[in-house]
């Protein structure tokens, strides 16, 4: 009787345990998005460039310790909304060049590490080969970098190459809550999608004034004019190319998923693409579509039917507005006549030129060294520091790096045949990768935001295969025991 009490007493307790937990996180998140409002409408924002990296840090580590999946979540949308904070503070309180609110997503997601160094067993695993050769190779390439380039550069530029992989590999390691990270993922996107398309629509039309202040410090070119109507919308991002990847990541994740919701964000995230007017990602959004139409099932090939449908009436009623329809058929036109886009051409001849100068440096220059002596102010007409993986991986790792990195991802793309699966979530998560591969030599697509969705979303697809095979085994033991028992 006593052990009865026990057992059954305890369930009451844990389940007020679970709850107060619950209540723990859900304050740790409303004082996340709290502190920041109150700051803004304050006035105040300029207080975000030392409170907001502390307090995201603060949170990411309360949340990595209570609650991984929301964790996670948190992470995700650290990078869909820290650079309009960044440019918020600047507009209230002053430019300044390098915003430290911007250090929120790379500490956050840093968090991750902890848990990967209480357990460095994961190591000896085969399947982490992909992590270890990538981390060989950026340790190669910072080592290099150290030798002559700019500390700060150097550092700045290895957390961008380092922290999506640490990142990703906290995902596989945590692989028992794939279905727990799936779900926060997709609802992620959903209400990210929503709202950053929603923005990204508002700026574009309106251009708001902090907006407008961080784009004439900046002086990016490839954003185009500084007025409404004339530049391309970047959201809450910093480039239009990084929202535009974001958001063709986001549909491709909402094709599978259920709801009126989605339907609403689908068409906010996709007008909010076309007004970025990136082709990298209208290329890499319809590769992702091809691959989905040819995976996906009946039903869900007539759900894509008539999304395009929705898309080319989209398409339709921006050509009737004015100053819309001469942006688009001009970015439109250039996949029909590739020979005479300026953009096209600057990035043939910069590939060429490049990959002659790296023959002559097959030790690469290191990890940095993009930024520092390739950097081009943004000008479309001429090949940047971030427009092509390769080139990024030969400048900053060399040959020699570069080999190892690509042994990684050869085995990390050997994995991800194999672990082939119908599930919803993981088809979308391999139309992601294959739309970023596609776009590769037009972006670097393993650094900062693009590299984080590139390892979080093969991390998934390692995880989900990790899942399906230990509840195949589950199912195979039950079958065998309740077999068992049928004899006896």
């Amino acid at each position: 009787m006593t052990t009865l009490i026990q057992t059954y007493g305890a369930i009451p307790e844990r389940a007020i345990q679970r709850r107060s937990h619950r209540v723990q996180c859900f304050a740790a998140i409303m004082a996340l998005i709290g502190i920041p409002v109150l700051c803004i409408f304050g006035d105040q924002a300029a207080l975000l460039r030392f409170v907001f990296p502390l307090l995201s840090l603060a949170v990411g580590g309360f949340l990595l310790w209570r609650s991984k999946p929301l964790y996670v979540g948190m992470v995700f949308w650290l990078w869909f909304v820290t650079p309009f904070l960044g440019r918020v503070a600047d507009f209230q309180g002053g430019w300044t060049p390098a915003s430290a609110v911007e250090l929120a997503p790379y500490l956050a997601s840093s968090l991750a590490g902890i848990p990967l160094l209480m357990n460095l067993r994961i190591l000896a695993n085969r399947k982490t080969l992909p992590y270890i050769c990538a981390l060989v190779a950026i340790l190669y390439g910072t080592i290099l970098g150290l030798t002559y380039l700019p500390l700060f550069n150097v550092l700045r530029a290895a957390l961008n190459w380092i922290v999506p992989i640490i990142f990703g590999l906290f995902v596989y390691e945590s692989r028992q809550n794939y279905f727990e990270y799936r779900r926060v993922i997709e609802k992620s996107f959903l209400f990210g999608v929503l709202l950053l398309g929603a923005y990204g629509i508002y700026q574009f039309f309106a251009l708001p004034d902090w907006d407008r202040m961080w784009m004439l410090n900046v002086q990016m070119n490839s954003f185009g004019q500084v007025d409404p109507m004339k530049t391309r919308a970047f959201s809450t991002m910093n480039a239009p190319a990084i929202f535009a990847a974001t958001m063709a990541c986001g549909l491709l994740v909402l094709f599978n998923l259920k709801g009126k919701l989605r339907l609403l964000a689908a068409a906010s995230g996709f007008l909010g693409l076309i007004l970025t007017l990136s082709r990298a990602s209208w290329l890499s959004l319809v590769v992702g579509l091809v691959y989905l139409a040819l995976r996906a099932r009946m039903r869900a090939r007539l759900r894509m039917v008539l999304a395009s449908i929705a898309c080319i009436g989209f398409l339709i009623g921006l050509a009737r507005i004015p100053g819309i329809k001469e942006l688009v058929e001009e970015r439109v036109a250039t996949f029909t006549q590739p020979s005479q886009d300026v953009s096209f051409a600057a990035r043939v001849e910069g590939h060429e030129q490049a990959l002659r100068e790296l023959a002559q440096e097959p030790w690469g220059e290191g990890v940095g060294s993009t930024d520092t002596l390739h950097n081009t102010e943004g000008d479309d007409a001429i090949i940047g520091p971030h427009d092509s993986t390769l080139l990024e991986f030969l400048y900053s790792l060399g040959w020699i790096g570069t080999f190892i990195y690509a042994l990684g991802l050869g085995s990390l793309g050997i994995q991800l045949l194999r672990a082939g699966s119908r599930d919803p979530f993981v088809l979308s998560a391999h139309a992601v990768l294959i739309g970023f591969l596609a776009q590769s030599l037009l972006n670097s697509i393993f650094l900062g935001v693009l590299g984080f969705m590139v390892w979080t979303f093969a991390s998934l697809n390692l995880a989900a295969a990790n899942c399906i095979e230990v509840a195949e085994s589950a199912a195979e033991r039950r079958t065998a025991a309740a077999a068992g028992f049928a004899v006896a």
